[in-house]
């Protein structure tokens, strides 16, 4: 019998480098009341092992409301090309990170369904993409999920700060 990679009644892991992390946090604190946020970038070797080593923030021509933002798309996008020239291609674009101003960690529909578009998407090349959470603000619970099934809600992975 095979064994998966996560079981859902189990959590997994990710490692968040603290200086990624902070860039996101000093990007939410920016925003705050407004919704902001970004990219996730690393490596994931399999569901529920995931490594955050850069993040990309909103971009500069960001569209910021108290529930939803807009990013930046084609920033973005100059941004993830430069960063994976900069790691040849090393990186792996592995989803989205977002704030819920004043809210809680719980991924709304939209979350669910950016996880599912993201997943589908063959040019993300991300099958299991994750989506971080900052909530609350100004100081910021942090929650990490990952989409492993299309018929199970993506579970939370447990956060570790390195260095």
């Amino acid at each position: 019998m095979r064994r998966r990679a996560l079981t859902f009644g189990r959590t997994g892991h990710i490692w968040w480098a603290g200086v990624a992390l902070e860039e996101a946090l000093r990007e939410a604190q920016r925003a705050f009341p407004l919704e902001t946020g970004g990219l996730l970038l690393g490596w994931s070797t399999r569901p529920g092992s995931v490594l955050i080593s850069r993040v990309i923030g909103p971009g500069p021509d960001a569209a910021h409301q108290p529930t939803s933002f807009t990013p930046d798309t084609a920033w973005q996008e100059a941004q993830l090309a430069q960063a994976y020239a900069q790691a040849d291609r090393r990186l792996q674009f592995l989803g989205d990170w977002h704030t819920h101003p004043r809210g809680t960690a719980r991924l709304s529909n939209t979350d669910r369904a950016t996880l599912l578009r993201i997943a589908a998407h063959a040019d993300a090349r991300a099958p299991y993409p994750v989506m971080a959470l900052l909530a609350g603000g100004p100081m910021w619970q942090v929650v990490v999920r990952q989409q492993i099934s299309r018929r199970r809600p993506p579970p939370r992975l447990t956060l570790h700060v390195w260095q």
